[in-house]
């Protein structure tokens, strides 16, 4: 099914971009520390909530996997000429993981659902 092999794509190209985003010099200015923060927690939430549409079964592991994403990250940031490890990055990474796990214990299976709607239209 075309829309299944297309949400693997769009998982797949949203680890490079947090990926990549989180290791390039800061877009913020020192005075939006907090909108960091909301970044943070908002970007690995939409991550989770993306992948756990995909990943249905033993969900743990895939939170596990997404909370450790994000240290290994921070962990790199701290080689980089403009990044610095910073703890409450790791845990708003970690805060957005379980909202994006709580958000598709809300709403599961929409990635079958919209396979159906593309399927009727089709």
């Amino acid at each position: 099914m075309i829309i299944h092999r297309l949400w693997w794509a769009c998982a797949w190209l949203g680890v490079f971009i947090t990926l990549l985003v989180s290791l390039m010099p800061p877009p913020f200015s020192e005075g939006a520390a907090h909108t960091d923060k909301i970044v943070h927690l908002t970007g690995y939430a939409v991550l989770m909530y993306w992948w756990a549409q995909l990943i249905v079964q033993r969900r743990w592991r895939l939170a596990l996997a997404v909370v450790l994403f994000g240290i290994v990250i921070e962990g790199l940031q701290g080689l980089t000429p403009n990044r610095q490890t910073d703890a409450l990055d790791a845990l708003a990474n970690s805060s957005g993981m379980l909202i994006g796990w709580l958000a598709a214990r809300l709403s599961p299976n929409l990635l079958q659902r919209l396979g159906a709607l593309f399927v009727s239209r089709g």
